[in-house]
């Protein structure tokens, strides 16, 4: 009896180990593709002063042209467009009103159906 439980016991930590070295190997293979195929780093966008007509100086932040201010105009721009039309999209997406059962399937609307009605026998 005892020699059965030991060989069992024995197999079962080749068997578990065996699982876990393969899942570690695995891990250790995934690792060394993903740093392998890590894009390359974007280069930072250079700075650069550009004067103005008047003589004042701006920070030009990148190849476009645009100054900070430019920038956080057209963030706010996205922003208000993107919450009026998120208040919009509730009766434009929406095919039935809400609470009604219309949007429910033929499926759903029998068994609420079978579901409510008393008991009958045939």
């Amino acid at each position: 009896m005892w020699d059965d439980l030991t060989w069992g016991l024995q197999m079962m930590l080749v068997g578990m180990g065996a699982v876990f070295a393969l899942l570690l190997a695995l891990m250790l293979v995934l690792m060394l593709i993903g740093r392998l195929d890590r894009p390359e780093p974007e280069p930072t966008p250079e700075l650069s002063l550009r004067t103005g007509p008047e003589g004042s100086t701006e920070i030009v932040l990148d190849h476009t042209g645009l100054d900070q201010a430019t920038i956080a105009a057209i963030a706010v721009a996205v922003v208000t467009h993107a919450e009026h039309r998120r208040r919009q999209a509730g009766p434009e997406v929406r095919a039935h009103p809400p609470g009604s059962q219309l949007f429910a399937s033929r499926w759903v609307s029998v068994g609420r159906s079978h579901q409510t009605q008393p008991f009958r026998r045939n």
